[in-house]
């Protein structure tokens, strides 16, 4: 009989706690798939910046696990970053106009637009890189470590 209070007891501590974390976590979510969404491309446009230059033969093009953890640590980052915003969302600009989740979801869109960009750029003989170029780093170096 005490074993089965004992368990009862557990299970709904850990329901109430799993369901303060959701509620926590709840207005995160819609920012986090995202700024999710966001880095995925950006891996998908190095992963192409990285047959560009393969085809040309400055790298070997391939995609390792090490670049790949790098782009899980940022997703991770990320989410961290997103909820620190909805805790100080939560605590600190409770009464204001400011949403610290959606700046940061802004930032990161922005960072990784920007990184897009430099990935589509980088190695591309299209009219609109050439111009681009100028105002945007060329990824080359960080690929390969070839400067160009």
């Amino acid at each position: 009989m005490i074993n089965a209070m004992n368990t009862t007891a557990i299970k709904v501590a850990a329901c109430a706690a799993a369901g303060a974390v959701g509620a926590f976590c709840r207005p995160v979510l819609p920012v986090a798939a995202v700024c999710t969404a966001m880095t995925l491309i950006d891996l998908a446009s190095a992963i192409a910046l990285g047959r560009r230059l393969r085809r040309k033969g400055i790298a070997d093009g391939r995609l390792s696990s090490r670049r790949f953890g790098h782009t899980v640590a940022t997703i991770v980052k990320i989410y961290v970053a997103l909820l620190v915003a909805a805790g100080v969302k939560a605590t600190i600009t409770v009464d204001t106009a400011f949403d610290p989740v959606r700046f940061v979801g802004f930032a990161v869109c922005l960072w990784q637009l920007l990184s897009i960009l430099e990935n589509e750029s980088t190695c591309s003989d299209a009219r609109w890189a050439a111009k681009a170029r100028r105002f945007l780093i060329d990824k080359t170096r960080r690929h390969t470590g070839i400067e160009l």
